[in-house]
Formats: structure tokens, sequence, C-alpha cells
């Protein structure tokens, strides 16, 4: 099964709900960060919490991409780390996979890539897709055609899924891939300017199966409304709660703080309910009907 994707970063801006459901296009991965081109710093795409948030409220089956210049392995693990810590609060958001866009730029360049050779660049490559399966989730590398074939070893795909970035009538890349860009300047309803244009092949997937749970089911909060800076005994209920469903490993303080607020998010994301970071009513009702 062959289905259209795209791809956005900042260069998009802000997307709203609406725009989203007007793409008509269900896989869209986000740029979730990127390294600097002069120097080793890695920063957070400015509008990605924003446009990961309303991408799953219109229902859109989101993978992530990470804009790489790195030189070595410890730096592409560096990068992945970077791209856990942001991604985490949508762990339930993401179904496909987290890819490390390895393109050229800066400081990562075809002499660069060179003095390398092929095997240490896909080791560089495999060293940020194994941090991210440690992670769990799926991963796979970016790169274009001219970088695969004469920079990366022919057998990256054995070890790392391929997206292929080809702007031609065909993809040429001769191994296994499981997506590939065909365009930089589509044109999607909803959505500014050029758009990155691909092809993902397989099924698209559904969301994340829920994990099982541990333990004796904890007493419930009795009251359903808890924001930041809110103290007191129900709120250690409610985070005793959230550690048993989701693994959160949060203190059990009586303090709403962001790491609670971040828990609830991913709480209400995996329970389809909105997700404002509030556990209210709704949520608690929620929270009477999950399994035990």
């Amino acid at each position: 099964m062959t289905t259209k994707a795209i791809d956005i970063s900042a260069w998009q801006g802000t997307v709203s709900v609406a725009n989203f459901q007007k793409t008509g296009i269900k896989p869209t991965i986000l740029r979730s960060s990127y390294t600097s081109w002069d120097s080793f710093k890695v920063h957070k795409d400015k509008v990605f919490d924003a446009n990961i948030k309303a991408a799953y409220k219109a229902g859109k089956k989101i993978g992530i991409y990470h804009y790489s210049q790195a030189l070595s392995e410890t730096e592409a693990i560096k990068e992945a780390e970077f791209v856990l810590k942001t991604i985490k609060p949508y762990k339930a958001y993401i179904t496909m996979p987290v890819f490390i866009d390895w393109e050229f730029g800066g400081r990562l360049n075809g002499s660069a890539a060179r003095k390398r050779g092929k095997s240490r660049c896909g080791q560089i490559c495999q060293a940020f897709c194994n941090k991210i399966k440690e992670g769990g989730y799926k991963t796979g590398v970016y790169a274009n055609l001219s970088t695969l074939n004469a920079y990366l070893p022919s057998d990256l795909y054995k070890r790392c899924p391929i997206w292929v970035a080809q702007y031609h009538s065909r993809c040429d890349y001769k191994h296994e891939h499981i997506m590939w860009q065909y365009s930089s300047s589509g044109s999607v309803k909803g959505l500014p300017g050029r758009i990155d244009m691909n092809w993902w092949y397989g099924s698209v997937p559904e969301p994340a199966p829920k994990k099982s749970y541990s333990g004796p089911f904890p007493t419930l909060p009795k009251r359903g409304w808890f924001t930041s800076g809110d103290k007191g005994e129900e709120v250690k209920n409610l985070q005793k709660f959230l550690n048993w469903y989701g693994d959160y490993g949060l203190a059990v303080d009586g303090i709403v703080g962001r790491k609670t607020i971040e828990a609830v998010r991913y709480y209400q994301g995996r329970e389809k309910l909105r997700v404002d970071g509030c556990f209210g009513k709704e949520s608690l009702k929620r929270a009477k009907a999950v399994q035990r």
C-alpha cells in the first residue's frame, strides 16, 4: 500500500487543527529539532509543541525528524537524547518513525563525510537510530539519493529503515526503503507555501497499543480538577495514579508541577481526551473506567 505523506517544520509556521484537517493527508512528519550549521548546538523547532498537539487533535499519524549535523557517533547520540527529551510528552501521539535527517549543510558536508568514509558515516546514523530505539520508538534515516549512494554504506537499509529524497518522477534508490520524498514544492490545502511531498510505503500505523499496568489499582483523587501549583493529599493520589498508569516516575510530593502536568497530558492523549494538562472531570471519569 502506498500513501501520500507530508513533512513540515517551522518554515510552515504554526498550523491550526482546522488547517491540519484540511490537508486530507494522514501521515505527517514533524521536525522536532535541528542542529546548527556552524557549531554543535541543538535546538527545538519553535513551532513543534503547537503543531504536534494540533496534528494529534486533527487525527494525524505522526512521525518525527531531527535535522542533523552530527560528525561522530557521540554527537549523534546527543542529538537523539535531545529528541527523546523533546518528544517525551507526546510519546502516545507518535506511531510513525523518528528519523535522523542526515543532510549536508554547514559543518556536515561532503568533505567531512569523505574524510570519515562510508562505514563511519553509517555508524553515525545508526548510533542515532539505536538510541531512539532504546526510547521505544520506530526509527530511520532520511538522506538524499546522492548522499545515500556516495557517502553512506550500501547495506545501511538492513540496519536502519531508509527515507529517500529524490525529486524525480521515480525513485532510483536500489535498496529497500519505507518512504520517498519526491518533491519539495508541493501545494497542500490548509498549509502555506511549498510543502515537502512523500510516498509512504505500507500500511499507515495505528495508534500505539496501551502498555500493561502493574501493581494494585491506586486510590483515585476524589475531586476532578487539578492545575499548576495545587497541593495536598488529593494531588498525591493523582500522582500515584499517573505513576501506576504510565510509569512516569513522578515524585509523590503533593505538588502539581511541570512533570505532573506533562504526565496528565500524556494520559489525556492516550485516552483520547482533550489534551490541556488539567486533570478535570472527564479525566477522572475515564480514570475510573481504565483497565485494572
